[in-house]
C-alpha cells in the first residue's frame, strides 16, 4: 500500500464482492494507471465525477478503494 493509503486506512478491494483483490486485478490496475495518465490525467479526474468514485484504473481492474479492511469471504 502507498503511504497515503496506510495513513488514511484505505484498502483496494474487488468492486463486486468487496473482498481481497486477485493478483491479476493488481497487475491490471498497475498498468491501467498509465492509461489513466495518457489523456491529461483524465482517468484520475474521473474519480470526482463517478458515482462509485472509481478512476479508470479501478474500472478496468474491477476494483474500488474503501476505508477499512476487505470483507471476509
Amino acid at each position: 500500500a502507498t503511504p497515503g493509503k496506510m495513513l488514511f486506512k484505505l484498502t483496494i478491494v474487488d468492486a463486486k464482492m468487496f473482498g481481497k483483490v486477485s493478483v491479476g486485478q493488481h497487475v491490471v490496475r498497475y498498468f491501467a494507471y498509465f492509461v489513466s495518465t495518457i489523456p491529461l490525467f483524465l482517468g484520475f479526474l474521473w474519480i470526482a465525477f463517478d458515482a462509485n468514485e472509481q478512476g479508470w484504473h479501478d474500472k478496468l481492474a474491477g476494483t474500488v478503494v474503501i476505508k477499512g479492511p476487505p470483507r471476509e469471504q
